[in-house]
């Protein structure tokens, strides 16, 4: 990692950064990654990338995590603005891609590509706005191979971050529907920030609960809180019951497909939560599609949260659709200041 921050103090000074003027809004969807590889070293790499950036996620159907598409170097000025740019290039190369990545590094740099002290090279906002680019280099074919899976988890991560960052900045740029935001501070014992579109669905004191929703496609997502005792055991059986008790309700009969579902912990605003990715399905209507849950159990103040996020999208990605609801679910803030009041309502 010290050698990561080393090559970026270094590459920032690089004239190939220096752009003069105001830079455009990137382009391109936020899920699409363009990969700029010389052709024949290419054919290596792809397995390689792919298992780090496009594993698939099933929505029910499998589609890639992220879309990852090769271009030559010479449709190069064509792609330049997108959001996601990937150089992969080989110091024992004279091929396009390898030579013009070679060409922007110093001596130093070269040897210790060579050393294999420095590999991986992220850079924000080269050529437009909103814009991820990373340079991967190394000594050979071999070591390429080699040091992404090395470094996989890294690169991803820090991907990653920088795909919700400016998912987040994208979901709430144009504006909020703060009219419904401060119905919910005011009625509810949470908040959240609502993405333009979004209403309210529906909503119960009584049952602990607030669901949002937005159409075409259909994406919800419903906040519910339930008290806590200590004689409660809140596990992945425990959720999905919850989750599948409060669908009948409000999505008329979803369910949980567990062969589907996965769990595991997390930490989530500070607690200890339990996190489930999967599908649900509809036997009524024989419909289907993707969810997330995030739980957790404020124990201080003896409440459980659940908050629970869908996507159906017939004939579309649907990954991207989560994602964005994933970004709103995380502005999720316990609002307890008047807990009491509205619990001897919902009680009444």
């Amino acid at each position: 990692m010290n050698a990561i921050k080393t090559v970026l103090l270094v590459l920032v000074a690089l004239v190939f950064f220096q752009q003069c003027g105001v830079k455009p809004d990137s382009q391109g969807e936020f899920d699409e990654i363009y990969v700029f590889a010389d052709s024949l070293d290419w054919l290596e790499y792809e397995d390689a990338i792919r298992d780090i950036f496009a594993k698939e996620y099933r929505t029910p159907v499998l589609e890639p995590e992220y879309l990852v598409k090769w271009r030559p170097f010479e449709r190069f000025d064509t792609y330049k603005k997108f959001r996601n740019i990937f150089f992969l290039a080989r110091l024992n190369s004279e091929e396009p891609v390898s030579a013009n990545v070679k060409a922007l590094l110093s001596e130093e740099i070269i040897q210790g590509v060579m050393k294999g002290d420095y590999f991986y090279i992220p850079k924000k906002d080269v050529w437009a706005l909103e814009q991820y680019v990373l340079f991967l280099v190394a000594p050979t074919k071999e070591d390429m191979i080699q040091r992404i899976y090395d470094f996989g988890d890294v690169i991803y991560q820090d991907f990653e971050r920088s795909y919700y960052q400016r998912l987040k900045r994208f979901v709430y740029a144009r504006y909020e529907n703060k009219e419904l935001e401060e119905y919910i501070r005011t009625h509810f014992p949470f908040t959240i920030r609502v993405q333009h579109d979004y209403f309210l669905a529906d909503e119960s004191l009584e049952e602990g609960y607030v669901w949002l929703r937005r159409l075409n496609p259909d994406r919800s997502l419903f906040v519910h809180w339930v008290p806590y005792t200590e004689d409660m055991q809140i596990t992945p059986r425990w959720i999905i019951d919850e989750r599948n008790r409060l669908a009948a309700k409000i999505y008329e009969g979803d369910v949980v497909v567990e062969e589907e579902t996965f769990g595991r912990r997390i930490t989530f605003k500070g607690f200890p939560a339990y996190r489930l990715e999967g599908t649900w399905k509809n036997p009524k209507y024989i419909i289907g599609g993707p969810f997330r849950n995030i739980t957790f159990v404020d124990k201080e103040n003896r409440i459980v949260f659940m908050i629970d996020f869908y996507v159906q999208a017939i004939g579309q990605r649907k990954k991207v659709f989560l994602d964005q609801l994933e970004v709103m679910a995380y502005t999720f803030q316990e609002n307890l200041g008047k807990k009491e009041d509205k619990m001897e309502e919902a009680a009444e």
